[in-house]
């Protein structure tokens, strides 16, 4: 098992999420919550407790099912090069730039740690001073 950082670090780690969800709420955008991966559409928050490189405040985008199902498929049949897949790339992309754009303009610390498990999101370091 991975070792998980302490109960207070994870309340820290929480209160960020948190602070890091309203902002980007009050910059209009739909929060998807806990829903199930088929009916998330908008900005996904999450916490990872691992006391590693991997564990944090993590933001990622998910696009409309309609658009996600479709660049699964390509993957699945290995159609790489379809424009659909291309899309779905392009979308994730700019939504991954916006969302790094709303968060630094609001003076949160966040990047894209080019993480292999976790394409097209940002980790969140540190929240307003």
């Amino acid at each position: 098992m991975l070792p998980k950082v302490s109960d207070a670090r994870l309340r820290e780690l929480r209160n960020l999420a948190d602070d890091v969800r309203d902002t980007l709420a009050e910059a209009g955008l739909p929060i998807t919550g806990d829903l199930a991966p088929g009916l998330r559409v908008g900005v996904r928050v999450e916490v990872d407790p691992a006391d590693d490189e991997a564990g944090g405040v993590w933001v990622d985008w998910h696009t409309h099912p309609r658009m996600a199902n479709a660049a699964a498929d390509c993957v699945n049949e290995g159609r790489l090069d379809d424009p659909v897949l291309t899309r779905q790339g392009e979308v994730m992309e700019a939504m991954q730039q916006a969302l790094l754009a709303i968060l630094t303009s609001a003076g949160f610390q966040a990047g894209d740690p080019d993480h292999d498990y976790r394409p097209y999101e940002l980790q969140v370091t540190a929240g307003p001073g």
